[in-house]
């Protein structure tokens, strides 16, 4: 085969991965935040129900990322979304054609089996594509386009349900799904996969030497219940609470949540540079995190205790987000710290405390809103300010839990002397 059409057929490949990776973040920001009042008027079951739908999808996402990075090591990333997108395409349309909660359930076990096994293989697929160079600024577009995704299931999302039906909205997300998988197939079709290797096996024994170091335990529960805090709200919850306690109505909470998805999206960015300008620093980025988490929710609590009902709580829920997506922070950090070896292993960590902490607090902020009776508005179920300060004194907790860890975490010497 001609190189060209190697290259064209690798381009579209790709193309068609990072299509797969938009609605995988769709999916993964949609459900339940974006439909929660909806959900619970047709199921008519309580918050822990609704909540555990987006907690389902975390806690198989998070275990998934120990697994999905030795996969594609061994299999290839190709073999891996192929597979792997499959599995998700028939979960995103599983999804909107179920009326039983117990269905609605297992289509999001689906979804996220096959959402996780998207990003770490579509990076190793990117790196095979794009080389030297070239590889830093085609991630950061294919980053992009994931961002885009979860920027789209927020207020475009609650618009297009109003227009069409949440059903047949998420339907037709989950066709074009299946049609960015089918031109995957095809495109897979007309070029070689890379070869296997079988003699890769999976074993829990770098994770644990990983674990073992108090550095890389204090990065991996600063920044996943860092950024757990944030992403309950974006996903789970932080729509619900602007409606229910700001008092917003369902479009504009949708637009304030759109508007934390690009601020997150740009902060990362802005921290990536800020950081190479300060000779590589990265310990005071996590401080600064911890700081402006403990300010948000100590704010929203007093203001939940004293009843003051605003649209101030919005803006601080953007101000979080501009400093929670430390992901281009703390993975330079894990790679400096520990031996190359270990360095991928240490990132699969991290994802898994990313989203696992994210379950964590869905769970509990169901949990803590079954604990108080809802007042009904037509049928729609209204929270009272008793469990919104419930919720946000625990993760006011939480975030105190970041300050402390985010000043225990240590950085190379030459990151430190990269300032003099």
């Amino acid at each position: 085969m001609p190189r060209a059409r190697t290259i064209y057929w690798r381009m579209a490949l790709l193309l068609a991965a990072t299509g797969l990776y938009f609605f995988a973040n769709v999916q993964r920001v949609a459900i339940p935040g974006a439909i929660f009042n909806t959900l619970q008027s047709e199921l008519d079951v309580s918050a822990a129900w609704i909540t555990g739908l987006g907690a389902v999808f975390m806690y198989v996402y998070a275990i998934n990322q120990l697994v999905i990075g030795f996969l594609a090591e061994r299999y290839g990333g190709s073999r891996i979304i192929l597979f792997g997108a499959l599995v998700f395409c028939a979960g995103s349309i599983l999804f909107p054609l179920s009326e039983k909660l117990s269905l609605l359930y297992f289509s999001r076990v689906l979804v996220g089996i096959g959402a996780s096994s998207i990003y770490l293989s579509l990076v190793k697929e990117t790196r095979r594509v794009f080389r030297g160079r070239h590889f830093p600024l085609a991630l950061s577009a294919v980053i992009f386009v994931g961002y885009a995704g979860g920027i789209m299931a927020n207020a475009p999302l609650v618009i297009g349900a109003g227009l069409i039906g949440w059903r047949n909205l998420l339907l037709l997300a989950g066709a074009c799904s299946a049609v960015c998988w089918l031109m995957f197939l095809l495109a897979g079709t007309r070029i070689r996969f890379p070869a296997t290797h079988g003699n890769r096996h999976f074993s829990f024994r770098p994770f644990l030497e990983l674990l073992g170091q108090a550095n890389n335990r204090n990065v991996f529960l600063c920044t996943g219940i860092n950024f757990g805090l944030y992403y309950v709200i974006q996903t789970v919850i932080g729509k619900k609470f602007l409606e229910d306690f700001c008092q917003m109505v369902p479009e504009n909470a949708a637009w304030v949540l759109s508007l934390m998805g690009i601020l997150s999206a740009l902060s990362g960015f802005f921290f990536a540079v800020l950081s190479r300008a300060l000779g590589g620093r990265k310990q005071v980025f996590l401080r600064i995190s911890g700081c402006v988490s403990v300010t948000v929710f100590t704010t929203i609590t007093l203001l939940s205790l004293l009843n003051v009902r605003s649209v101030f709580p919005a803006v601080l829920l953007c101000l979080l987000s501009m400093t929670a997506s430390i992901s281009s922070i703390a993975i330079p950090l894990l790679y400096e710290t520990n031996a190359p070896d270990r360095a991928g292993f240490a990132v699969c960590l991290l994802n898994f405390s990313f989203y696992f902490f994210v379950a964590v607090f869905g769970n509990s902020a169901g949990f803590l809103m079954n604990c108080f009776e809802p007042e009904l508005l037509g049928q729609h179920r209204i929270y009272t300010r008793e469990a919104w300060l419930a919720i946000f004194a625990m993760f006011l907790m939480s975030s105190f839990l970041v300050l402390i860890l985010s000043f225990r975490v240590r950085e190379t010497v030459s990151s430190r002397r990269g300032t003099h």
